[in-house]
């Protein structure tokens, strides 16, 4: 069986601590995925992160504005600000093609929780836009368990996750939140831990993610074709996962 791939876990933007040379267009990513037998993906841009989640946002949005293939992810900050998220910022969502979100709370200095999102989580609950959160960038465990805590219904893709050991954070959240995924990036380098969260909660709950262009994708690639798994898992785990996802978002 041969089997595409959607990417959840990969950024656009030139950034210095990189395995791959990083692609700084939109057209240079297009090419890397096709270079790794890629088809879609969920991109965001480095400058959402290292420089103005605002600024980082209309970057991408102008970056990916004639590249279908390429589905856009925009950061949030705490909506009292008024520097992300106004009145018409699911309108917004719309017209720019932006199908998912991501928040780096420690790195941009709020907290991720009730007091400081209220509503605005429900609402983005109730569309089932899903919001990825990088647990090497700027987002802690405890942070991840308070917010489901609060919002238990929210659509949440856990990507960055770790090595070993990391079942011991995310099968817990597996169990109690239906609405968790896990990414594959470094799932994949540790020994078998794809098999054994998939064979526990089902490959239903994992999407792919190359971790481009600070992992090499090929090893998440060859996590996913070469385990102890159903091919009919595995497509799940390359594409339809992530593919039925965004086909469910309301905007």
């Amino acid at each position: 069986m041969k089997f595409k791939f959607f990417d959840a876990n990969l950024y656009v933007g030139r950034h210095a601590k990189t395995v791959y040379k990083p692609a700084a267009e939109a057209e240079e990513l297009i090419k890397e995925m096709d270079r790794q037998s890629i088809e879609k993906a969920i991109v965001w841009h480095i400058a959402q992160h290292n420089f103005s989640p605002a600024e980082g946002n209309a970057m991408l949005s102008a970056m990916i504005r004639k590249h279908p293939r390429l589905c856009g992810c925009w950061t949030i900050l705490p909506p009292q600000t008024g520097e992300v998220i106004t009145r018409c910022f699911f309108r917004d969502m719309k017209e720019n093609r932006i199908a998912a979100l991501r928040a780096f709370p420690d790195i941009h200095r709020f907290l991720l929780n009730r007091t400081v999102f209220g509503g605005f989580l429900d609402e983005v609950s109730d569309r089932k836009i899903p919001l990825l959160l990088s647990m090497e960038k700027g987002c802690s465990w405890e942070g991840v368990y308070n917010l489901l805590e609060q919002y238990p219904a929210l659509l949440c893709i856990l990507c960055d996750i770790g090595v070993w050991g990391t079942n011991r954070y995310t099968w817990p959240l597996l169990e109690n939140y239906k609405n968790v995924y896990l990414e594959t990036s470094l799932l994949a380098i540790g020994h078998e831990q794809v098999e054994a969260a998939a064979k526990k909660f089902g490959a239903g709950r994992i999407v792919f993610g190359s971790g481009f262009p600070e992992r090499y994708p090929e090893s998440s690639i060859c996590e996913v074709l070469h385990c102890n798994l159903l091919d009919s898992d595995k497509k799940k785990i390359s594409w339809t996962n992530l593919d039925s996802i965004i086909s469910g978002v309301r905007l």
